[in-house]
């Protein structure tokens, strides 16, 4: 029998995935995916990500606006985004942060952004999934002060520094990690994921993106209109072999384990999934 597997974030509802979407669903419940979050990270790909989730019960749709495209979002998206939430489309907050690796970035208009959407979270105690690149400093003013989810919040993709470890534990938080920052010279990931208390690790994809090494693949997947390679969300399961060796623990252990925190963070009722033949 497959372990029973979770991907907290990956974007399944991007074009390139979905135009290979039978293939790629099938793959992924031959493998034992019990359950994904799925993000948007604007009002023009949100529609996209709750139609992807209405036939598919083992799908979370995520709905934020991503630190990317803050500087692009228009003027009253803050309106549509309440809406999909009020109509109980959406069931978690993300991809929402700060950047400031991406040229051109605002940090204040991206904090005016993260913060609202921060608060939206807090204030229905929504699971929120939260971006962080170059922006440590600048996250942990804010989390500091702000008001967040009773719940707790999640990292995506953790790269902050090792010493910030405890205080995010102590506000509440959950880390995930991808096999894209499992490169084979990769020091602080693996350190990261050791570090991280059982009862607060995930795991995710973050697929298309975030390509593994090719010792974390497995399968292959190629972009349909470059041709390019990007990742496969059964990328998955060679993930939670990898962090198992890392963490010295069975993978049965962890997958349990895993299964326990994003049940528990993101209350999702694992018991009533109806998974397709």
């Amino acid at each position: 029998m497959p372990l029973a597997l979770y991907d907290a974030h990956n974007h399944l509802a991007a074009p390139e995935l979905q135009i290979q979407a039978e293939a790629i669903e099938h793959r992924l419940h031959a493998l034992g995916m019990r359950a994904c979050v799925v993000n948007g990270t604007s009002p023009s790909d949100w529609q996209s990500v709750i139609e992807f989730a209405q036939p598919r019960p083992w799908v979370l749709p995520a709905i934020g606006l991503h630190p990317w495209k803050v500087n692009e979002a228009p003027a009253n998206w803050r309106k549509p985004f309440a809406e999909v939430f009020k109509q109980a489309q959406a069931k978690v907050v993300g991809e929402i942060g700060l950047d400031q690796w991406i040229e051109g970035h605002d940090i204040a208009r991206q904090q005016e952004a993260f913060c609202w959407q921060l608060d939206f979270a807090a204030t229905r105690n929504l699971p929120v999934s939260i971006h962080c690149l170059r922006a440590i400093g600048p996250l942990m003013e804010t989390l500091r002060t702000a008001k967040l989810p009773d719940r707790g919040f999640h990292i995506h993709a953790y790269n902050g520094p090792l010493e910030l470890i405890p205080e995010l534990l102590s506000l509440g938080a959950y880390f995930s990690f991808n096999g894209g920052q499992l490169k084979p010279k990769a020091i602080t990931t693996p350190k990261a994921i050791a570090a991280i208390p059982s009862e607060r690790l995930l795991l995710e994809t973050d697929a298309p993106d975030m390509l593994p090494p090719e010792t974390l693949r497995a399968c292959e997947l190629l972009d349909p209109n470059t041709g390019s390679t990007i990742s496969h969300p059964a990328n998955i399961l060679p993930l939670y072999q990898r962090v198992a060796e890392i963490r010295s623990e069975p993978i049965t252990q962890l997958a349990e384990q895993v299964e326990t925190n994003f049940i528990r963070y993101f209350g999702y009722p694992a018991d009533h999934i109806e998974y397709p033949a």
